[in-house]
């Protein structure tokens, strides 16, 4: 059972500058699927991206993509958002940390790919039509770029305790 003292001792790392990163790259992560990623303006229908869904304009519409199209997008917005707030709690195993922050970028970097090079010619496609990026397209990048800020900040610390370590 957790105690109030392990709350309190857990919550004092937040003074570590790659905790705040990794919180802020978990946010945008789960602002994902909050936020609609595109919008796919065609002659007869407009659609939105989500990363769960893939909504239309007009109504009693049959969408022309499968249930699980969409699997491998939300697959990696949420392993990503899990690495990135697992690996705030990992700060006293610094080495641990690294490699789940080193993981969630290359994730970062597939969901990035992914969504640019696949799904987006996949929509425009489709509808036939001209693919406009939402907000939602935005917040992988984002967080990329706080996951590499945390990764640097991890590397600082490691460095610096292992200059202590020469010391004694």
């Amino acid at each position: 059972m957790i105690t109030f003292v392990e709350i309190f001792k857990s919550s004092i790392m937040i003074q570590r500058i790659q905790t705040v990163y990794l919180f802020i790259a978990a946010v945008a992560m789960g602002a994902t699927y909050f936020l609609p990623l595109a919008s796919v303006y065609g002659q007869n229908d407009i659609l939105h991206f989500y990363t769960y869904k893939i909504m239309s304009d007009v109504p009693d519409s049959v969408s022309a993509f499968p249930d699980y199209f969409l699997w491998p997008l939300l697959t990696l917005a949420i392993l990503i958002f899990i690495l990135s707030v697992v690996a705030i709690f990992l700060y006293k195993n610094r080495r641990r940390q690294l490699n789940m922050v080193r993981f969630a970028i290359i994730a970062v970097i597939l969901m990035i790919a992914l969504f640019f090079f696949y799904y987006e010619k996949e929509l425009g496609a489709a509808a036939a039509g001209v693919v406009g990026y939402e907000t939602g397209a935005y917040m992988p990048v984002v967080s990329f770029v706080f996951l590499i800020l945390a990764y640097r900040g991890i590397v600082h610390d490691e460095k610096l305790i292992r200059s202590a370590d020469r010391l004694r």
